[in-house]
């Protein structure tokens, strides 16, 4: 939440397409304080594959494993990454990517895992299938070759979507009952049921200061402190909050209260600044856009903040490409 003298005021948003591999959609999912991006993207061949982008380089294939399709859900800042992808055998299995080796970082048992998150000491989160129940859980791998079951509220499934440099998880998991729920997991506590606004929710983001974002039919803010707080839309029904950094910038998406030419409700991405406000970030020149990662502030102290925002947006064609927004803050 915002501290006193801690008001940002917009000074510029500006937003670039990220581009493809070579086919028709690119989707950007995470982006680090240097600015690069890494994401999927579909290949000329119609592949999913993992990519990497910097200003320097444009759009690079990762290829992180030998297998035919792959993902990229993370990079921390020291450039390691961490994904999902074949194995060459039939199976799928999370991956972390550090100076320029890839690890296979295996499963709790079944044929399936992916790393969604990995935070800046390489420990790393996502969910995998066991070797007896089908189902989905989260996991936590804190040391190398430990891959950690962190169960679920009772119910089949649960995933792990981020975690902190403490070693606090998020993600949904279902109760007793199948209710899809936020939680909070840590090595004393383990896992904490964050409640709802009144509809399925679940925790997709968290900062060191152990602030949780997600969505329950809207997006919200969770603190040890407050519980869970509605961040409202940008006019719409709905709201989704995909990531919070350390000064308590929020990205999403949200409903505008617009249709778009089918009659569907229009999508944007959003920042919740600290002070509270919900900022439209407009699109690549479609109808439809949305904000899924946000990185700590860039620069010296006494500039105005930059911060690297990555997602994806429709451009004027209707076409969904990876896109990176700078926005400055001062």
């Amino acid at each position: 939440m915002g501290q006193p003298g801690a008001r940002a005021a917009l000074v510029s948003v500006s937003h670039r397409d990220l581009g493809t591999l070579g086919g028709a959609v690119s989707q950007g999912k995470a982006v680090n304080r240097r600015g690069q991006v890494v994401g999927t993207s579909r290949d000329a061949l119609g592949r999913t594959r993992a990519f990497l982008w910097e200003e320097t380089l444009g759009i690079v294939d990762l290829k992180p494993l030998t297998g035919v399709n792959s993902s990229a859900n993370d990079i921390n800042d020291n450039g390691e990454i961490a994904g999902g992808g074949d194995t060459g055998f039939g199976d799928f299995h999370a991956y972390l990517l550090s100076a320029g080796t890839s690890f296979d970082l295996g499963t709790l048992g079944g044929n399936e895992s992916e790393a969604l998150a990995v935070n800046r000491r390489g420990q790393v989160a996502g969910h995998s299938r066991g070797a007896v129940a089908p189902a989905k859980h989260a996991f936590v791998i804190v040391e190398p070759g430990t891959m950690i079951d962190l169960g679920t509220l009772g119910g089949a499934t649960s995933i792990a979507h981020d975690l902190n440099e403490n070693g606090a998880v998020v993600g949904l998991a279902e109760t007793k009952t199948g209710e899809p729920r936020a939680f909070v997991w840590t090595a004393t506590d383990g896992m904490r049921d964050l409640g709802t606004l009144g509809a399925a929710s679940m925790a997709l983001g968290i900062n060191n200061r152990a602030e949780v974002v997600g969505g329950s039919g809207h997006a919200f803010l969770w603190t040890a402190g407050a519980g869970m707080i509605d961040l409202g839309t940008l006019g719409g029904r709905t709201s989704c909050a995909n990531a919070i950094n350390d000064v308590g910038c929020i990205v999403g998406a949200s409903q505008t209260g617009d249709s778009d030419a089918r009659g569907l409700p229009v999508t944007h991405a959003f920042l919740r600044t600290p002070d509270g406000r919900m900022l439209d970030l407009g699109t690549l020149g479609g109808e439809h856009s949305a904000a899924v990662a946000v990185s700590d502030n860039v620069g010296a102290r006494h500039a105005a903040p930059l911060l690297w925002i990555a997602g994806h947006s429709h451009d004027a064609s209707g076409r969904v490409r990876a896109a990176l927004w700078a926005v400055r803050l001062g």
